[in-house]
């Protein structure tokens, strides 16, 4: 028995504040995932208004939405129509106005947003634009139990380890990861999937905004921390197929999970830098 998913990894360039030049190219890349087979279509970081928030300033506030507004929906309209499952960032305004998040949504093959996920681990000069997320929590989907990361999540190994407790089975991360780190993406992503006997998406933008530069390089790790497919530095759709059911395999013939000793591990939460 196989429990098969085929994934389409979106590396694209999104325009700086055009968030409707930006939702037609999800589109476009969405209907191309699809067609070519993918059940999971996943997006980078802030795909939908592009990245650097020093650049927006005040625009973030009229660039930000609510689970309902319309760019939203549209989207998970198409998801509907497509059949597919749709993961895209965005800047997401919840319950106080002002306050806002870098988030992604989760759209299913029925056409509803199923979710929004708030990055937890803010990188820089994002701390001055966005509040951290409070929430760590897989999805079941109906081909098995993924989770949410953004960028520079996956740089903590609590984060991954916390969902794959939870039963992840796949956890994905829309990055906008630059050339200044561009050693510790691969390792980050290798790590995570090692670490918790788990597949791992890392999907990275591309492009320049200011003095940012973003390298692409997206790829998917299997439970061994092998990377199985990747992109270059270009835009591109990175489709390739993986089976869950090696998850459940891996877990048995290593002992990361058999071996695991929490009461020895109590110190992580309880000691503060």
């Amino acid at each position: 028995m196989t429990r098969k998913v085929t994934l389409g990894l979106a590396q694209v360039e999104p325009v700086l504040g055009e968030m409707q030049t930006n939702v037609e190219k999800v589109l476009r890349f969405t209907t191309e995932a699809a067609q070519r087979g993918a059940e999971l279509v996943i997006f980078p970081e802030l795909v939908l208004t592009g990245y650097h928030p020093q650049l927006l300033g005040e625009r973030l506030l009229t660039l930000a939405l609510r689970g309902g507004d319309e760019p939203l929906q549209r989207l998970a309209k198409a998801a509907g129509e497509h059949q597919v499952y749709l993961v895209f960032g965005f800047i997401e305004q919840r319950t106080v106005p002002g306050v806002l998040y870098n988030s992604i949504a989760i759209c299913g093959p029925d056409g509803r947003v199923l979710s929004t996920y708030a990055k937890s681990h803010l990188f820089s000069a994002e701390n001055l634009y966005f509040r951290p997320g409070t929430d760590l929590g897989v999805l079941p989907m109906n081909f098995g139990v993924v989770a949410p990361m953004i960028c520079m999540d996956i740089g903590y190994p609590e984060v991954a380890r916390i969902l794959a407790l939870q039963g992840a089975e796949l956890l994905f991360a829309p990055s906008a990861w630059i050339k200044e780190d561009d050693d510790l993406w691969p390792l980050h992503l290798r790590a995570r999937a090692l670490d918790n006997l788990a597949f791992v998406a890392g999907i990275n933008r591309v492009g320049t905004e200011g003095n940012l530069h973003f390298i692409g390089q997206s790829m998917v790790c299997d439970p061994r921390g092998h990377i199985l497919a990747e992109l270059g530095g270009e835009e591109g759709l990175l489709v390739t197929q993986i089976d869950l059911d090696e998850v459940a395999l891996a877990r048995r013939r290593a002992l990361h999970w058999t071996g695991r000793r929490p009461e020895l591990y109590r110190a992580i939460a309880e000691e503060q830098m």
